[in-house]
């Protein structure tokens, strides 16, 4: 992380690292770091201490880089590194760009072109940061009377039949909070074995690129689901134990994840890959 030079530093090394970089997910290393940034005491001069409340502060000479005299630091200072962690973690990981999941459920005009730059890439395979599969779009496998009400999106997302309407992290001890933010499916996702799109996979087989979002039922009721890119750029789906699918709420064909209509599914979080070792329950 590199700390902009027009803002004082407080007396920290203008480059450093967040957990020493050990981070795959970009996302939940960002996590970690602001929730460290979250720690630093925060104070501003003429904020309590010898000048009395709301009483002014002067830094003794030679303090020049210390924000108050109570070790504590400027809020811009904070909000500086701030703002350095998120755009570290939308950068993402092995040199390809991912998109920051966005709670809100706006979508960004920005971010809808970044995504439509990433879905043409993969189309085109050029100048990929990861090697990927794909399948055929087969949904008769998946829609047979022994295996659809048995089966999710998660199951057709990384193309595994379990029969348990598997659960991102189940089968490594995980359960999603029921808050289901793109962060806590990222988590369980992981701990399968999958990784965030421009951490490659080591080489192997089925490296599908897939892609999950959560939203908010009526009833409060939150859930998450996942989507599995096919040959041509076409994208299919599994809601629940229904049917597979390759179009979207609208009945549109899916080209684009991101700007199609899957309502309740408002909250974009990024792109993944899966590989032939992850284990899912």
């Amino acid at each position: 992380m590199e700390i902009t030079d027009d803002l004082d530093t407080a007396g920290l090394p203008a480059v450093f690292e967040i957990a020493g970089g050990g981070s795959r997910d970009p996302f939940t290393g960002a996590e970690v770091a602001e929730r460290l940034l979250e720690t630093m005491p925060v104070g501003r001069l003429g904020e309590g201490g010898e000048g009395g409340e709301g009483g002014e502060q002067r830094p003794a000479e030679g303090d020049a880089d210390s924000a108050t005299l109570d070790g504590s630091y400027p809020e811009d200072f904070r909000e500086s590194v701030r703002e350095e962690i998120r755009r570290t973690a939308r950068e993402g990981a092995g040199g390809a760009t991912t998109i920051e999941p966005a709670e809100s459920g706006g979508i960004s005009e920005a971010d809808a072109a970044e995504v439509e730059k990433q879905l043409q890439t993969l189309v085109h395979r050029a100048a990929l940061a990861c090697a990927y599969d794909v399948t055929p779009y087969n949904p008769a496998f998946w829609n047979r009377p022994d295996t659809q009400p048995h089966n999710n999106c998660y199951n057709f997302a990384v193309n595994r039949r379990t029969n348990t309407f598997a659960q991102p992290g189940r089968a490594h001890g995980y359960t999603i909070p029921r808050t289901v933010r793109c962060g806590e499916v990222s988590t369980g996702a992981q701990r399968d074995g999958l990784r965030f799109w421009g951490n490659c996979q080591p080489p192997g087989s089925l490296r599908y690129v897939v892609a999950p979002v959560t939203g908010t039922f009526p009833g409060n009721f939150r859930d998450y689901h996942w989507y599995r890119l096919h040959p041509g750029g076409i994208w299919a789906h599994k809601p629940g134990g229904t049917p597979v699918r390759d179009v979207d709420n609208s009945g549109i064909r899916i080209t684009n994840p991101y700007t199609c209509d899957r309502r309740p599914y408002n909250e974009w979080c990024g792109l993944f890959q899966t590989h032939h070792s992850l284990v899912i329950r």
